[in-house]
């Protein structure tokens, strides 16, 4: 039998609403008849009563000969199923391979709870063991955002969750959600799927964190690459050095391959950008780099791998590069080693690796990312100009000054140097007494 209802196709079961010209001319719109993205399809009653009322509407709008609102409805979904199609857009697969990490991370802050390096592997156990069973996958717990309709995302619920990110992930990260969310709401507006009416990070201002500024000393870089090599992470230690004498970014350490010595200069790539680097091998680099190389080599022997690891910084039980989330939690867990120390390792202990921080009053610790910033710092104080020193680094002119700025007060070696300079100068001018 053939099911007949006014402005109503039925595809196997399937009905969908739709018009002829005149009526799209009026404004209304074809859409399938189920509930929600993928609920269950409508019944024929269901399908009847929208009929009834689709074709009172259509009459009347005829009879006024005005067009309709727009009648197709917003999709219903939620702030997941939004930033997923966001992600998977063009508009973010189409940029640089750092970029869509970036945004990834942001994506997960968003939908995530987050959750200790403990917590998340004992949750990659129960998915392994779901999997072998066969059974339902538990699911990671959700951000209470993560399932609301974007709808219902104001202002007040985007300070909210800025300010309750701020103290479950940090500033920075909180910074990042919210600019991920954004974008995903900004391009959910112009989307034929989401046609959302606006975006209610429009007009709002986030506070952003001062820089951090914190050198590690080379007391503290000692005890880092010691604890390091006692846990049998070598490999940490290998990336550690090449941060404080070349100053790279964490990421770019990580994805580094050795290009080669040439004319003094140690050549690098990074093998995810492909961009290349060059900077003058000091001596204690390349007893590092060297003995890394070895070890690199031994882990291809017993991993039994076919090809040769390509990066310098290579996990040693996986025989791969490090990803970023493991390398920050082994690093964290190396710093915990350095500052109790262990006499049975022969490593003294380094409790100011451990610290408060004078702008937040709060305790920190020295991060791998201090790195960089006390690389430029030795640049400046063995007498490097601002220039030559962003050109090993990569740093901005902007930011480089301001490490600088913030360090360079302290230094009263440097400032007594300058002032036996001044001197020097005036007597030579004349000027004795």
């Amino acid at each position: 039998m053939t099911v007949k209802l006014p402005w109503i196709k039925w595809r196997d079961g399937r009905p969908r609403l739709t018009h002829g010209a005149r009526e799209r001319a009026l404004g209304f719109a074809d859409r399938d008849l189920r509930l929600g993205q993928n609920g269950p399809w409508f019944t024929y009653e269901q399908a009847a009563e929208v009929s009834r009322e689709q074709h009172a509407k259509i009459i009347a709008a005829r009879t006024a000969g005005k067009p309709v609102k727009d009648t197709r409805p917003r999709r219903d979904g939620t702030i997941e199923d939004l930033i997923d199609d966001w992600f998977a857009s063009g508009e973010v697969q189409g940029l640089k391979p750092t970029s869509i990490s970036s945004y990834g991370k942001a994506k997960r802050a968003v939908i995530f709870r987050p959750e200790s390096r403990t917590e998340a592997k004992e949750r990659r156990e129960r998915e392994r063991a779901a999997a072998v069973l066969g059974i339902t996958i538990p699911q990671r717990p959700r951000e209470p955002i993560a399932s609301a309709p974007p709808s219902s995302i104001g202002a007040p619920e985007l300070r909210d969750f800025f300010n309750y990110l701020k103290g479950a992930r940090g500033h920075h990260m909180a910074l990042a959600a919210i600019a991920a969310l954004s974008a995903a709401m900004t391009w959910g507006r112009e989307s034929t799927k989401w046609r959302l009416a606006r975006n209610p990070r429009l007009d709002m201002e986030f506070d952003r964190p001062e820089g951090r500024v914190v050198l590690i000393s080379l007391e503290e870089f000692t005890a880092l690459v010691a604890a390091a090599d006692a846990s049998g992470r070598a490999s940490i230690g290998d990336a550690i050095y090449l941060g404080l004498f070349t100053g790279q970014r964490q990421t770019d350490r990580l994805a580094l391959k050795d290009e080669g010595l040439e004319n003094g200069r140690r050549h690098f790539k990074q093998s995810k950008t492909g961009m290349k680097v060059a900077i003058k091998e000091t001596p204690q680099l390349a007893v590092r780099l060297a003995a890394a190389k070895a070890r690199v080599a031994q882990v291809k022997l017993n991993l039994g791998l076919r090809d040769m690891p390509e990066t310098i910084v290579v996990d040693e039980n996986t025989g791969r590069p490090y990803n970023e989330h493991t390398y920050r939690h082994l690093f964290a867990e190396i710093r915990t080693l350095a500052i109790a120390g262990d006499a049975a390792r022969g490593l003294e202990p380094c409790p100011t690796l451990g610290f408060i921080n004078e702008r937040t009053k709060a305790p920190d610790f020295k991060h791998d990312q201090d790195l960089r910033d006390t690389c430029v710092m030795l640049l400046d104080r063995s007498g490097s100009d601002l220039l030559s020193i962003c050109d090993v680094t990569g740093h901005s002119y902007q930011s480089a000054q301001t490490i600088m700025k913030h360090y360079r007060a302290r230094n009263a070696a440097r400032a007594d140097a300058a002032i036996d300079r001044l001197v020097a100068f005036m007597t030579k001018e004349g000027m004795t007494g």
